[in-house]
């Protein structure tokens, strides 16, 4: 039920909107003409965007991009940053040439307006009626969506263009258009080569056999809060430099037959979004359905498949930061081959063309081309510009008023604050989150002294976070627990459509860092101990004590790092089999480092943040570890948790070698690896890959038998294999292994968990590949195994769900029944070699570092390991409810 700040609210826009977008429709049959001296885009690139069969690559619509600049008084161009294969980020900046002389101060006039900074109300209305307003389009950021890209040089070439056009000339005036050609030029690229060298082939539409992001794919929209990828940075560091006050990015998987899905969202969503942003998701979306029926343009859907409830997609973190942000999904067949579609190949419910209240005009069938999708998006951008200036004041004034109402909020309610103390298990990765916070542009304190709240003192070195600040309702989203809406979520018979992604995300859970909720005011004497941040500095690591041989905690996941690159530079470690004194305090399994000099220890103390005590009594009772050849399998058929997982391996320097399925099944992968990780994959895809015909031989298939014959001789012959989520799912039968997925088969009004936080116990610690894990923690579970043992399990249990009672800890997990006390981990012998298999995914998004270390223990060769358990063990069947 919307409030009533919001029910006036859209009535209020919506009385104007409305009759103003009717109209627009003569605005295309008056008086206009087009600049002779702007370059068209067939003047430059020898084609028009959205021509049959032609894509222009990024180099290409660069190109076209400078020539308009060269030749036109409306576009500047700024780089601002590079790709993660190195190419420039792009965006252009389009407006009057009045106001692009005077781009630096509309920047600061909205930079004020949106954090309310000395601002009061009559102030910021008059502020709002000087200011122009900034506006984000972009072309996308799936370069398999390939319209987006073609669509911003048909925009651009629009609005610098045209002449005499009241439309364009309102735009122009009002708004500052901050437009990217695409966030994703490496995959841009990508696509577009593999579309040429196909074009006129069998394999002219064939799915690319790469990701389209190197390491992320499809996940670099899912990077929107965390921000690892560059590209994800760079978006957000240009957000925060220009506040726009609506973020639109172009999309291309619309529910099918619609031809475009646009605002408003299903539910849920999340109540620490400003109203004036949920209310304006709205607004936006009914103008462009009446701006898109008033241009005949058919087939736009509402709500449908698509919620907004998890806050990390890179087009909808700005809703935290008071930005309307959203993304509209026009229609794609595949790349720019057109298609001929009829009534009977839509779904059988949508073959009657009946209208819907969220689909008002349904596409009736026929071709679909490349430039289709091109004039949807155009439109649906124009729409949004035409509301922009139409109320650039409001939208002005309502982000001086989303600024002003969180301050408001957590000035008079909790929380106040959010603490993150110094002293931690993992210190460097508390850092870390307080540095995320800061890149997500909210302020972070640091105690100067010492912070007394919540009845204790926090020590100096923490980080706090006050809330009555402009932006942190992102800090509010992260750290809280996530509850999903009962009803969206209900049990029983009904089986379960929604979410569209995961349901929980909770940042201290998932990163196992201690974060405090401050629930009374924060008073001036506390104020006195803080002092504000530019930067997040790890805090001082130093060696102490004397001797030759270090003592490092294995608590943390840098040590992993430091750990490497001793390694490299020909020193040893080994671990502390017994619960000894470490810079943590008394733990078992802390890193013992020898054969290199205590001033390069200290330089590798100070740049991970991890401190050590030197030493000369080594530990009695070590087990020495070293270097093992890490690989992992990376498919033809792309899977996105081989690319997260192969960037968190290169972060933390584990070198990893891709395994193609060539390398797979050739054999003798012991000469090659001593560790093999298979990242979540299904079984299908993992054995059978792309089916012969879809793609050109050399990419078909998946391991085969042969890849699965060469996988089991690797671990017979004293290999490790880890397998995550699904794959592990999958080599059981695929081993024979003495293991059943008691998940199997279930459907969702049995059991569902499409992405959640559940609590796990921790067993067998004295298995080193437990060292430096808590004995409960989060894990993120999502859509994975759990499992039992049978006779014949030689190995331990690593981690279990408890069995007294439900292990969800943020999320939405239905029927917790069918998981209570089941295993979630666990470490089995195989011939000479030992396998791990892991329920769920403890390097999620490199969202999860809290689970990191399950599979970071395990990317070592051991001297002398205890991994064969004593004896065979065998799960006792859980007892029927």
């Amino acid at each position: 039920m919307r409030s009533a700040t919001q029910t006036q609210l859209a009535t209020r826009i919506m009385r104007g909107i409305l009759p103003a977008l009717i109209g627009l429709g003569s605005v295309a049959g008056m008086a206009q003409t087009q600049n002779p001296a702007v370059p068209t885009p067939i003047s430059v690139l020898g084609h028009n965007p959205g021509d049959d069969y032609y894509l222009a690559n990024y180099e290409e619509e660069i190109q076209y991009f400078h020539a308009l600049a060269a030749h036109s008084d409306r576009i500047r161009i700024f780089t601002v940053g590079k790709t993660t294969e190195g190419r420039n980020i792009e965006v252009a900046v389009i407006s009057s040439p009045e106001n692009l002389a005077r781009l630096d101060e509309w920047k600061a006039d909205t930079h004020r307006l949106s954090h309310a900074d000395g601002l009061d109300d009559a102030s910021a209305r008059t502020l709002a009626e000087k200011a122009r307003v900034i506006i984000h389009i972009d072309g996308g950021l799936h370069a398999n969506e390939v319209a987006g890209p073609q669509h911003s040089m048909v925009l651009a070439y629009k609005l610098l263009a045209t002449q005499g056009d009241p439309q364009v000339d309102r735009i122009l005036n009002n708004v500052v258009l901050l437009l990217y050609p695409t966030l994703n030029p490496d995959g841009q690229d990508k696509v577009v080569s593999w579309y040429r060298k196909n074009l006129g082939t069998q394999f002219e539409v064939s799915p690319m056999p790469w990701l389209f992001q190197e390491y992320v794919g499809h996940d670099n929209n899912r990077d929107g809060y965390m921000l690892n990828m560059k590209e994800s940075q760079v978006v957000a560091r240009t957000e925060l430099e220009y506040s726009p006050a609506i973020f639109y990015c172009q999309h291309q998987t619309a529910p099918f037959p619609a031809r475009i899905w646009i605002p408003p969202f299903s539910d849920p969503i999340s109540s620490n979004i400003s109203p004036y942003v949920r209310s304006w998701f709205n607004v936006v979306g009914t103008g462009m359905a009446a701006y898109l029926n008033e241009h005949q343009m058919p087939g736009a859907i509402s709500e449908s498949e698509f919620d907004n409830w998890y806050p990390g997609f890179v087009d909808y973190a700005g809703s935290f930061r008071n930005e309307i942000s959203f993304f509209t999904e026009t229609a794609l067949y595949r790349y720019a081959t057109p298609r001929f579609y009829t009534v009977d190949e839509f779904p059988k419910n949508m073959q009657d063309l009946k209208a819907l209240t969220m689909y008002t005009t349904p596409w009736q069938g026929g071709w679909w081309r490349l430039k289709d999708a091109v004039n949807y998006m155009v439109a649906a951008s124009m729409s949004v510009l035409d509301t922009s200036a139409r109320y650039r004041e409001t939208l002005l004034y309502n982000q001086y008023q989303a600024a002003r109402d969180n301050i408001r909020r957590y000035t008079n309610a909790p929380p106040y604050a959010y603490v993150i103390p110094s002293q931690q298990r993992d210190v460097p990765e508390a850092a870390q989150l307080a540095r995320i916070m800061q890149e997500n542009g909210v302020q972070v304190q640091g105690v100067s002294d010492s912070f007394p709240a919540n009845g204790r003192t926090y020590p100096a070195g923490s980080w706090v976070i006050l809330m009555n600040q402009p932006y942190s309702a992102m800090a509010k989203e992260l750290f809280e627990i996530q509850r999903y809406p009962d009803a969206m979520g209900a049990g029983g018979t009904k089986a379960v459509d929604l979410p569209y992604d995961v349901t929980g995300w909770t940042l201290p859970l998932q990163m196992g860092v201690q974060v405090d909720a401050v629930s009374d005011p924060v008073s001036t004497d506390q104020l006195h101990h803080l002092h504000p941040l530019t930067s997040i500095d790890l805090p001082a690591a130093n060696v102490e004590g004397t001797g030759t041989a270090f003592l490092l905690s294995h608590e943390a996941n840098a040590s992993f790092s430091l750990l490497n690159q001793v390694l490299d530079s020909g020193g040893s470690v080994a671990l502390d089999k017994d619960a000894a004194k470490s810079p943590n305090g008394s733990e078992t399994g802390a890193f013992v480092v020898s054969g290199i000099s205590r001033s390069t220890l200290a330089s590798l103390t100070a740049k991970y943040g991890i401190p050590a005590i030197a030493t000369d009594h080594a530990p009695a009772h070590t087990l020495a570890l070293h270097r093992a050849r890490v690989g992992l399998y990376r498919p033809w058929q792309p899977s996105i948790d081989e690319g997260w997982t192969r960037w968190i391996l290169e972060q933390y320097d584990f070198h990893p070698i891709s395994l193609y399925n060539a390398d797979m099944r050739a054999g003798s992968l012991n000469d090659r690896v001593d560790v093999i990780l298979l990242p979540d994959i299904r079984s299908a895809s993992l054995v059978n890959g792309f089916k012969p015909g879809v793609v050109p031989g050399e990419y078909a298939g998946g391991l085969n038998e042969e890849g699965l014959a060469s996988l089991r001789e690797f671990v017979r012959n004293g290999g490790t294999l880890i397998a995550f989520n699904q794959s592990a799912a999958a080599i059981i039968p695929l081993f024979s292994l003495p293991v059943k997925n008691v998940l199997e088969g279930l459907k969702s009004d049995r059991f569902f968990c499409s992405g959640a936080l559940l609590r796990v116990n921790t067993e067998s610690r004295d298995r080193p590949a437990l060292f430096g894990l808590p004995s409960e923690l989060s894990v993120m579970f999502e859509s994975g195994p759990a499992f039992e043992t049978k006779a014949g399990f030689n190995g331990a249990v690593l981690a279990r769900y408890p069995s007294e009672s439900s292990p969800l800890e943020s999320g939405l997990l239905l029927h917790p029944e069918a998981i209570e006390g089941r295993i979630a981990a666990l470490e089995l012998s195989y011939g000479q070699g030992r396998i791990f298999l892991y329920g769920f995914k403890p390097q999620w998004r490199a969202q999860s570092h809290g689970t990191y270390k399950f599979f970071f223990n395990a990317l070592y060769k051991y001297d002398n390991p205890p991994f064969a358990a004593s004896k065979p063990t065998m799960e006792k069947p859980k007892q029927a409810e």
